[in-house]
């Protein structure tokens, strides 16, 4: 019997299957908890706080603190398992070369080896207990884990399974998922790790037309607090409001310039010493064209340019090309060019006969379209010449 057979594919499948490979589906409560702190911490003084989820409070019982790298690991994780079905043995396979990616790494060596293990062993430490909210609305108090175990081995690469947890591949099949844009939030995240973070927790949300969120926990009275702070979500529990919110404008600033959908602002609240961001999301889900090109491509680049990074045009080239074409395929590219030729050049005559192609492929099929319909609209105007031939005969 198939270990990982499952009874039936959930809709929620098929619904990050059609949105591309470039989505991310990240658990929607784990996506807007005070879970996942800043690996590079400040030196400012932290105050003490004690955050909440859908109005009852957020508790970390045991276990590792987590980190936004941890973060981007575990959606990676989820999204391969709601994307094999979500199995009932719950048993997600993965390479360790794809989970340092995840975690913000270009190459795969022992110390990237280590570190992927360094983050499942947190991942699988944790133990949490708050509400979770479900696709239906109706809410739950869960002490709950994110994965039971793991196993890794080195043989072929390096390959390995998580066992998520039982929680979580629930809440997952019913389809508690937020769907996240990889190379967005790849994008931000590298700019910015507090950027990051706030993205992934405004697309967990149903902002619509504009909603309001308090920077701190203490400008909400404490019966009527339903969600976590902004300061909480990003870990920026500085004693000093003044900087925190100066510094969550860097990040919005951040934000806005890689997913152009966002307009947000912080501003001073009606109470005195009170901080407030306001946020507007437009429905449209064309983006910005990244600033940033993947760390992948820049270290295939370096290899084959002698150690040299791409001049502005020749980003500006490499930008262009990525809107078209994976990252994969330009590494490919530039990795395979004949000897002695200019690479750029070989994969810019590569992308244009792609093109071509494409475009010959699209043209055939509008001909083969027309003649389908002309033939259709042929026979049709038989058909109907024959019933009215009928017709006249039977009076």
């Amino acid at each position: 019997m198939n270990q990982n057979a499952i009874t039936s594919v959930p809709p929620i499948t098929s619904l990050l299957l059609s949105k591309g490979k470039n989505t991310v589906g990240h658990e929607t409560n784990l996506a807007r908890s005070p879970l996942w702190n800043l690996r590079k911490r400040t030196a400012h003084l932290e105050t003490v706080v004690s955050p909440v989820l859908y109005g009852r409070p957020f508790r970390h019982v045991a276990g590792a603190q987590l980190t936004t790298a941890d973060q981007q690991l575990f959606a990676h994780l989820t999204t391969m398992f709601v994307r094999a079905g979500c199995p009932d043995d719950r048993r997600v396979p993965f390479s360790l070369g794809d989970a340092a990616i995840a975690l913000g790494y270009d190459d795969l060596g022992g110390k990237q080896r280590n570190l992927v293990r360094q983050s499942l062993a947190r991942l699988g430490s944790v133990m949490l207990e708050s509400a979770v909210r479900h696709p239906d609305g109706h809410e739950t108090v869960l002490g709950w884990g994110l994965i039971d175990s793991y196993l890794i081995s080195t043989r072929g690469g390096g390959k390995g399974w998580v066992t998520v947890s039982e929680a979580v591949s629930l809440l997952l099949r019913e389809g508690s998922v937020t769907f996240l844009h990889a190379p967005t939030w790849s994008a931000i995240t590298h700019e910015d790790e507090v950027a990051g973070r706030l993205w992934s927790f405004l697309e967990s949300e149903n902002i619509g037309a504009g909603w309001r969120y308090a920077l701190f926990s203490s400008d909400t009275a404490t019966e009527s607090r339903c969600m976590p702070s902004i300061s909480e979500v990003v870990q920026l529990n500085w004693s000093s409001r003044k900087r925190v919110a100066h510094r969550l404008r860097e990040a919005c600033r951040i934000v806005e310039t890689f997913d152009r959908r966002y307009r947000l602002s912080i501003a001073t609240g009606t109470a005195e010493g009170s901080w407030v961001l306001t946020c507007v999301r437009n429905s449209s889900p064309a983006r910005a064209k990244s600033e940033t090109i993947p760390k992948s491509i820049l270290t295939a680049w370096r290899k084959v340019f002698r150690s040299h990074l791409p001049s502005h045009r020749q980003q500006e080239v490499l930008r262009e090309i990525l809107e078209r074409r994976s990252s994969e395929w330009i590494i490919a590219q530039l990795e395979n060019a004949p000897i002695g030729s200019d690479p750029l050049h070989e994969m810019l005559t590569a992308d244009s006969g792609l093109s071509a192609k494409s475009l010959a492929t699209a043209r055939d099929a509008e001909s083969r379209w027309e003649q389908l319909k002309q033939q259709e609209s042929v026979e049709g105007e038989q058909s109907l010449a024959k019933l009215l031939e009928a017709v006249r005969l039977s009076r």
